[in-house]
């Protein structure tokens, strides 16, 4: 391997340590409460070093935001083509999204609660331009489900609340049971209601 392959193998081992680093603290204490420096600790770096990869704060905050939102809606997604009709599309988008909580929840945390919790955060901390993209990617993912509606003959009116209420639903769902052994259960018992209340019989 030449010389080049090697910086270039350690800058990118480098940035997925600061990312590692930047999910768990962000998670843990927010956006106000990590500093640079902290990251900069956690992934064993010299804050010199972690400057040279991310020039703020912000910019390391809205990489991890981006990231899971293209994480969520590639899911999405790859979900709907194998499913079938719509009510199974619909319930598949659901699992998925209860499985991305599971398999990612730093990015979950990250996407539904530290923003939440910190309201002002995506207004007032991220430039303007990073908040029209987040926005972007959050109507993208409920873009999906608001398709599959409309295959099953759900006026739009009714499409865009179903999506949020279902939205809201189980994000607060998981966030309430994500680390409980009654995940699996109430997770299932959410999906029936859901999927009943979608597609009545």
């Amino acid at each position: 391997m030449g010389t080049h392959q090697r910086r270039e193998r350690e800058a990118a081992g480098r940035r997925e340590a600061i990312l590692d680093a930047a999910r768990t603290l962000f998670w843990k204490n927010g956006f106000a409460g990590t500093t640079m420096p902290q990251i900069a600790a956690a992934a064993e770096l010299a804050p010199g070093t972690l400057y040279l990869y991310y020039g703020s704060k912000t910019t390391l905050y809205a990489t991890l935001l981006d990231e899971g939102y293209d994480l969520l809606l590639a899911r999405l997604h790859a979900a709907i083509p194998a499913a079938g009709g719509p009510r199974r599309q619909a319930g598949a988008l659901i699992d998925t999204f209860a499985d991305f909580a599971r398999a990612h929840p730093a990015y979950f945390d990250i996407l539904f609660f530290v923003l939440q919790k910190e309201g002002a955060t995506r207004k007032d901390t991220l430039p303007r331009e990073q908040v029209r993209r987040l926005l972007e990617r959050e109507q993208a993912c409920k873009a999906v489900a608001a398709g599959v509606l409309a295959r099953a003959g759900v006026p739009p009116k009714r499409q865009a609340a179903a999506v949020e209420a279902v939205w809201s639903m189980l994000a607060g769902l998981l966030f309430f049971f994500r680390h409980e052994e009654a995940l699996g259960a109430v997770a299932g018992e959410a999906r029936r209601l859901l999927l009943a209340g979608l597609f009545p019989e």
